[in-house]
């Protein structure tokens, strides 16, 4: 009887635990997850502030795209890529600093089917063959927090110069 009481009263103590596990009192008040998400949508809304006042300051007139991107276009294509298209973009990548990150001639991808930032294959569906385009992007868009070792930093934001050229 006394081993079904302690295996009773271990298990009110276990089920209590794991399905209240953090009390709330005054000095915690946020789960992690909340405190996570608040902090990444401060990030993003601080990100956009900065991409908005570079803009400005590079006297840009650009069209906002998906994730905050901002796109400033070079050429005035009438026709541009949709889901499934293959493309090669050439593109150069900075920190929004000026600081040179890397460049490549043929990087290419198939529109809503790229594995890379998502920048990449946002910016191919808005621009047709021939255009050019600069592009302010936050973190979140390109290299994320992990950034490319060596190449790229964690959390940074980039411009993207992208030429779809004429092959």
């Amino acid at each position: 009887m006394r081993y079904y009481a302690l295996l009773i009263t271990t298990s009110i103590l276990l089920f209590s635990c794991w399905s209240n596990p953090r009390p709330v009192d005054t000095n915690n008040e946020l789960a992690i997850d909340d405190v996570l998400i608040k902090e990444h949508i401060i990030r993003h809304e601080s990100e956009m502030k900065i991409i908005d006042s570079l803009a400005k300051a590079w006297s840009w007139t650009p069209d906002t795209i998906m994730g905050g991107i901002l796109l400033e276009r070079i050429g005035s294509s009438d026709s541009f890529n949709a889901e499934g298209d293959t493309v090669r973009l050439s593109v150069e990548v900075s920190l929004v600093n000026g600081n040179h990150c890397y460049s490549n001639d043929s990087l290419y991808l198939i529109i809503d089917h790229y594995d890379g930032p998502k920048a990449f294959n946002e910016i191919a569906k808005h621009i047709g063959i021939g255009d050019s385009c600069s592009a302010l992007v936050p973190s979140a868009m390109g290299f994320g927090i992990n950034g490319v070792p060596g190449v790229v930093p964690p959390g940074a934001m980039i411009q993207i110069h992208v030429t779809l050229p004429i092959d």
